[in-house]
């Protein structure tokens, strides 16, 4: 039956059904959602890309009229139970596992890292409590490539790691490699650069978060792609039961991958809320979201290829470096991705494949 229908739509123009409510306006993003005595939130964030955090005085924000908190990253792990990210657990994390805290609160690690939040009665106001907080850093010498990175004097970005490797080395060989190139009529050697991009989604990272006191649940109104991960991210984090917190996804203006689970801010929020006791918004301006959501493909590969004189590819032997950027993200589970994908249609005797992934100080590897 399901072919039959399937049959149905071949070489056919299908036109979407959400086109026109979403054409005409009619769409309901995050940033639409009112919410009875809701609060908006803005982050304080990092000039720096690598600097020691020696003090955080929000006391000036917290002053001005409008602000109704301002919690500096160490109050939030008061207020929120430490662990690992609930996309790292997910995917099978497996790297060392680096000590972090959803603001920054021992040191900043890329451009863009937030440092404090600031909750007011208008977005507005949030900015202007942002510009009032004092930041005290130590700056260090940042981390900017992979090569510097995977020198062991480079210095480490996280205080239990003792280096910057973010997935150790790892080899792996499928077929007789060693004899496929023995025995080929050439080997090509050729080394690939990727540079870093970007996923610009019309409508950037965002969520509401509202907390009910009397029922104990905690409700998120997020620009997800997957309501799954992000309700096990926010119950991990507030030392929730699932089934005491709800995430829901309306239309969203594009993620590319990008939103995947909840990130760090969105689970700020989520504290935030469940503190105060009122329902709290954020939304990403472009500059964050260009800043710190996150930044892709950058990798390099040294590539050795066993061809025969007729041009057929016999085998390839690749050794791959990920910069997988600040903090934990996909950048250390795509090795196993690019190793199952990197053949592509051909036939091939033999296959090595070696990777290593490194941290920086840069924006968090995303999809």
């Amino acid at each position: 039956m399901a072919g039959i229908v399937a049959e149905r739509y071949t070489g056919a123009s299908i036109k979407r059904s959400e086109d026109p409510r979403i054409l005409t306006g009619a769409g309901r993003y995050v940033d639409d959602i009112k919410l009875p005595r809701m609060l908006h939130a803005a982050f304080v964030r990092s000039p720096l890309a690598h600097a020691r955090v020696l003090s955080i005085d929000v006391s000036a924000a917290r002053a001005l009229p409008g602000v109704v908190a301002a919690f500096t990253g160490a109050e939030l792990e008061a207020m929120t139970v430490p662990g690992p990210d609930a996309l790292m657990a997910l995917m099978g994390w497996a790297g060392p596992t680096p000590e972090f805290t959803l603001l920054a609160t021992d040191k900043v690690r890329f451009v863009g890292d937030p440092v404090a939040i600031v909750i007011a009665e208008s977005r507005y106001v949030a900015e202007d409590g942002c510009e009032l907080v004092e930041v005290e850093y130590d700056d260090l010498p940042p981390v900017a490539n992979a090569a510097f990175a995977l020198d062991p004097s480079s210095p480490p970005l996280f205080a239990n790691l003792g280096d910057n490797i973010a997935r150790p080395h790892s080899r792996k060989e499928f077929g007789d490699v060693f004899a496929t190139f023995a025995n080929a009529d050439r080997v090509m050697d050729f080394h690939i650069d990727v540079h870093r991009h970007q996923n610009v989604p019309m409508e950037g990272r965002g969520c509401v978060a509202s907390y009910d006191a009397d029922l104990g649940v905690m409700t998120i109104y997020a620009a997800t792609q997957s309501v799954h991960v992000s309700k096990i991210a926010v119950a991990m984090r507030l030392g929730m039961t699932q089934d005491k917190v709800r995430v829901l996804a309306g239309d969203i203006g594009g993620s590319f991958g990008l939103k995947i689970g909840a990130s760090r801010e969105e689970l700020a929020v989520a504290a935030a809320s469940r503190d105060l006791g009122r329902p709290v918004k954020w939304v990403e301006d472009r500059g964050e979201n260009l800043t710190a959501s996150g930044q892709a493909r950058e990798e390099s590969f040294d590539v050795r290829a066993a061809v025969s004189n007729n041009g057929d590819l016999l085998g390839l032997d690749v050794k791959a470096v990920i910069d997988t950027g600040s903090y934990p993200g996909m950048g250390a589970m795509v090795p196993d991705i690019m190793e199952a994908m990197l053949p592509g249609p051909y036939k091939i005797a033999a296959l090595g494949f070696e990777s290593t992934a490194v941290t920086t100080n840069k924006a968090t590897y995303v999809a």
